[in-house]
């Protein structure tokens, strides 16, 4: 992507940005794939008599041998074929995701007029750390209504170029990136307050929205829909979120028992009112203090944490192995 930040919001009015992959790519895959199936249907012109063709070249010299190797050729040359392919397509994959991000981060962080220093302990804010009375006016922020604008222009052309399972296949995996990406920035440089909880609820919504055009195993958004209830909710009542009605942290129901422990206390710590300044150090608020206390837990953020257990795949993994 360009070194600069994009200019937000993309204007609607125009052809959407390509995202880094022309839409005559997709022309090309498509007519590349075509083209070798006709090739191959006329060169070898099975079960038509007369057509001179390998087929019944191959069963009139009634060599086995010389079948079998041709087949062979057949199959090595789709499969070359369909490897490069893989390989073109993931390349796309990749320049989509660094555009995705280059969308979110560098023009989403630069439209709000808040960029974020890099310590992990610095409240620098970020675009969901909005001020409690501010206006609510916009549906949605001026990166996510930019990005979901270019990614439903991507679609139509991904999909007139790949097979249902592929573009299954294919977009599902564009929704895992699109969380990941998401949610690093979230849990590594964001903090959310309540009014800016719900911008980044509908800023979620409208990216699984555009997520769910394809495929079917989104449920890593399902998950943050749910997450996202600890930046909506006040510090008194967290437990019941977290824990549900009863109070037990081993009962296996609220966030930890869909979430896990970790990954729910991890996604509460990025409220805004999580830590306070006290002589210019940032530390844990009263009732957060009180609130892992009551609960008998440790604060995973008190040290370094792996963003990867937290990615749409982690989540798929947990999922499979409660089932």
């Amino acid at each position: 992507p360009p070194s600069s930040p994009p200019s937000l919001p993309f204007d609607e009015s125009s052809p959407a940005p390509d995202l880094g992959v022309d839409g005559s790519f997709w022309v090309s895959v498509e007519r590349i794939h075509s083209a070798a199936k006709a090739f191959d249907r006329e060169l070898w012109a099975e079960q038509r008599t007369g057509s001179e063709r390998v087929w019944e070249i191959l069963v009139a010299t009634g060599s086995h041998t010389s079948l079998i190797l041709a087949k062979d050729q057949r199959l090595s040359f789709f499969q070359e074929l369909e490897e490069r392919g893989e390989t073109a397509i993931l390349r796309a994959l990749d320049t989509l995701s660094t555009h995705i991000q280059w969308v979110l981060v560098a023009g989403g962080e630069m439209s709000t007029g808040n960029r974020i220093r890099g310590n992990f302990n610095d409240k620098s804010g970020g675009p969901y750390a909005v001020p409690a009375g501010s206006s609510l006016d916009n549906a949605n922020s001026p990166a996510v209504k930019s990005l979901t604008f270019c990614l439903r222009a991507q679609f139509v052309h991904i999909q007139a170029a790949l097979t249902p399972q592929s573009l299954s296949a294919f977009w599902t995996a564009l929704s895992m990136r699109l969380y990941d990406i998401l949610v690093a920035r979230l849990l590594q440089h964001y903090f959310v307050s309540m009014v800016g909880a719900v911008n980044l609820s509908r800023d979620v919504e409208a990216l699984r929205s555009v997520a769910m055009l394809a495929g079917t195993d989104h449920q890593h958004w399902d998950m943050l829909r749910e997450l996202l209830t600890l930046y909506m909710t006040p510090p008194n009542a967290l437990k019941t979120i977290l824990v549900g009605p009863e109070g037990d942290p081993n009962s296996g129901k609220g966030l930890f028992g869909q979430a896990g422990k970790d990954q729910a206390l991890i996604f509460m710590s990025r409220r805004v009112d999580y830590r306070v300044k006290v002589n210019n150090v940032l530390k844990k608020s009263t009732w957060a203090v009180e609130l892992l206390e009551d609960l008998g837990v440790p604060d995973p953020t008190d040290g370094n944490f792996n963003i990867a257990l937290y990615s749409a795949q982690s989540l798929r993994n947990r999922r499979l192995k409660l089932t």
